[in-house]
């Protein structure tokens, strides 16, 4: 994938979990219901895309997106906003603090759909916070880095991230930093993998984590980083 196919790529799935616009941890969270014939999957208890901490399942059904619309809008009930890119439906609803998301699409057997549910208020709260703990990440890595994914997720004790970050720096440069700044957050770099060596598999007390460099033809390097461990994976 290039470069400018991940940030597409990035833009497409923050713009999905934007749309749900802020969660968090507190009180009781609104049930956001399912068709009965929906198949889903939760995306672990936590998940928190760019400082917005959310809910989310993925889910397919047999039925149109049409049908599916027309089952959301009942149950989520007035007043709802209503959007749409590219082949995507949108529907949502703010109760109270909380706001409830429903993505459809069509496919192949059917319906894929994201349902979300996100906290507005603790969105808020956390923005000073999380801006303050990416500006820490950013300023280890090369001039100019700037972050196209950032999404966290906890599930049964274990926090996991997955964060792709752009800039117009050299691979040597980004992989020399890298590896020093996992090297800082307690990773041992244990091998290299790919083509070009240019994945990378670190490990560390009780967490792991992956990256992957790549540079396209524009003269861009896109690192993605993916990391599994008990506490936070970055200072």
């Amino acid at each position: 994938m290039t470069t400018s196919q991940t940030l597409c790529a990035a833009r497409t799935l923050l713009a999905a979990l934007a749309l749900a616009a802020g969660s968090a941890v507190a009180q009781t969270w609104p049930t956001l219901a399912l068709p009965p014939d929906a198949n889903a999957f939760g995306l672990g208890e936590t998940i928190v895309a760019n400082g917005t901490p959310m809910r989310v399942q993925v889910f397919v059904s047999a039925r149109s997106p049409a049908t599916l619309a027309a089952w959301f809008r009942q149950s989520l009930g007035a007043p709802l906003v209503e959007s749409s890119f590219q082949n995507k439906l949108v529907l949502g609803r703010q109760i109270g603090e909380y706001y409830q998301t429903v993505q459809l699409e069509p496919s192949a057997l059917g319906t894929r759909g994201l349902a979300a549910v996100s906290h507005l208020k603790a969105a808020q709260q956390n923005h000073a916070d999380t801006q303050a703990s990416l500006g820490r990440w950013l300023a280890r890595m090369p001039a100019g880095t700037q972050v196209a994914i950032d999404l966290r997720s906890q599930d049964g004790g274990k926090v996991s991230l997955y964060r792709v970050v752009v800039n117009t720096q050299t691979e040597t440069l980004n992989r020399e930093r890298l590896t020093r700044l996992m090297a800082e957050d307690g990773y041992t770099l244990e091998r290299t993998g790919g083509p070009d060596e240019n994945a990378l598999f670190f490990k560390g007390p009780g967490k792991e984590a992956m990256a992957t460099l790549h540079r396209d033809n524009e003269g861009r390097t896109s690192i993605a980083i993916n990391t599994v461990s008990a506490t936070e994976p970055f200072k």
